[in-house]
């Protein structure tokens, strides 16, 4: 469980200004239908989080502050070609 307040994401063990946040990282776990996205910061650290996929959309706009971004999960047909 997280919120963001003020550009500051924060649950119950973790604090983090948006800003702050390197990169972005994500894996779907097929069995649950939840990802695990993994904020990267400058000290090498990582902050995961278990969310949907509402929520990683939520959470790559409010860092980006950028509501126009398609990213490609949960498509069929994305990742690589199955040759």
């Amino acid at each position: 469980m997280y919120k963001i307040t003020d550009r500051i994401i924060h649950g119950s063990s973790f604090a983090v200004e948006l800003d702050t946040i390197e990169f972005l990282t994500m894996r779907l776990n097929e069995e649950t239908n939840e990802y695990w996205l993994k904020m990267h910061l400058p000290s090498s650290k990582e902050i995961r989080l278990k969310v949907s996929e509402t929520d990683v959309r939520n959470i790559v706009e409010q860092w980006t502050q950028n509501e126009n971004i398609d990213l490609n999960i949960g498509d069929e047909n994305y990742g690589l070609d199955k040759r």
